[in-house]
């Protein structure tokens, strides 16, 4: 039986269907995963993290502001960097001073369809928050304890009660995009968005995937694929 949710802008409430899980899927599916935006999915990148150390970057993985990304029993780890860097940003004013772990997946398809396993560790502040882009600074969700804001291309925003994203757990996540409409699960809890300036129509550079954490806290990735869809 399917709910509607709110997201809320600043002048109009979009309301967004929210059904059952699509987490369980068919032999056929991309890792059991049945996709609703579009009618299969092909995988193109899958990360499951089986050495132990530094990050392997390899091209897909561009760590940022000097934060510290390690595999540990079989899940990446991303922590603050080192305090004398922070310093060093925060003399000058930089706002992007490391305090919170930072990491871009790149090029990712245009036609997203994305699964992975992920956990954000910290304690709220006033401007301490996860936050999980799909594009460089659009599609942009951050996750408040009462609510999400969702930021499309343009600067427009949108906003949904509740604690959609909580802290200190792990959380199964899919996420599809295509023009239009972007879907999003996080464990039992499903929204679609259907809205004109959901897009990954940025060029092949902004097309990425950017993990964000709180402050001095930690971001842990367990497993992430990433598919093509396909009409």
């Amino acid at each position: 039986m399917n709910r509607h949710v709110v997201f809320c802008g600043a002048v109009a409430c979009l309301v967004v269907a929210s059904g059952g899980s699509a987490m369980a899927g068919g032999p056929d599916d991309p890792g059991g995963y049945r996709p609703e935006l579009y009618r299969s999915a092909k995988l193109v990148f899958a990360e499951d993290f089986d050495y132990e150390g530094p990050l392997k970057a390899a091209g897909k993985w561009l760590v940022k502001q000097e934060t510290q990304w390690n595999v540990e029993d079989g899940v990446l780890i991303g922590t603050p960097a080192p305090v004398e860097y922070q310093e060093k940003m925060q003399a000058i004013k930089d706002v992007h001073d490391g305090t919170r772990p930072v990491v871009i997946l790149r090029e990712t398809p245009k036609e997203l369809v994305m699964r992975m396993r992920l956990r954000y560790d910290g304690e709220h502040a006033e401007r301490s928050y996860q936050q999980l882009d799909f594009g460089h600074h659009i599609n942009s969700f951050v996750f408040f304890p009462d609510r999400t804001k969702l930021t499309f291309k343009g600067g427009k925003k949108i906003f949904r009660k509740g604690d959609f994203f909580p802290t200190n757990k792990w959380a199964d996540v899919a996420v599809e995009i295509r023009d239009g409409k972007l879907l999003i699960q996080i464990n039992d809890e499903k929204e679609l968005i259907k809205h004109e300036r959901v897009t990954l129509d940025v060029g092949r550079p902004g097309r990425q995937v950017d993990f964000k954490g709180l402050d001095y806290g930690r971001v842990l990735i367990d497993w992430v694929e990433v598919y093509r869809g396909i009409d």
